[in-house]
């Protein structure tokens, strides 16, 4: 769970220092979001969002980087953390199904008004997610799931998930 939240944390802040570097010429028109429903409240992020694609890299000696990773982040209009981790098998992030079985995939979800974290990993909940595109800058993909509250232990049911992201 540290580790997790340690990237939620580190993730955070290159996002909104990315936020607060911004210029006009750096928006784009194109429509970015991370939506999904919960508990059957619909959250939404809409262009306060980022995604970090890192393909896998078999040419060196360290095997922790062996694997493509997908991580995207998001604010609800609630100012909700998302957390979205999804790690492949190989050098390239190619279309397909990723669960929660395996590790490095992950869903969290940080609640502002309350500072609760919900969350499906290979420990907590279940998470599948279906991968449509990751290339030429763009990742699309849809998730559903069912997210465990660490702190109160309440079932979240996750439906009518998507995400539309450039990287």
């Amino acid at each position: 769970m540290y580790q997790s939240a340690s990237k939620l944390a580190l993730f955070a802040a290159l996002l909104f220092t990315a936020a607060g570097c911004s210029s006009d010429k750096d928006v784009q028109p194109e429509r970015r979001f991370i939506s999904f429903q919960m508990n059957g409240k619909v959250m939404l992020s809409e262009q306060r969002n980022k995604a970090a694609y890192r393909p896998g890299n078999l040419a060196d000696t360290d095997p922790t980087n062996d694997q493509a990773n997908l991580l995207i982040m998001g604010f609800t209009y609630g100012k909700d953390v998302i957390s979205i981790e999804i790690t492949g098998s190989g050098e390239q992030l190619t279309p397909g199904v990723y669960t929660s079985d395996q590790p490095g995939n992950a869903f969290l979800l940080e609640k502002f008004s309350t500072i609760e974290l919900i969350k499906a990993d290979e420990t907590t909940g279940s998470w599948s997610v279906t991968i449509h595109q990751v290339k030429d800058g763009l990742a699309i993909g849809e998730f559903t799931g069912v997210a465990v509250s660490q702190d109160m232990g309440t079932i979240h049911p996750i439906t009518a998930g998507y995400f539309k992201l450039k990287y």
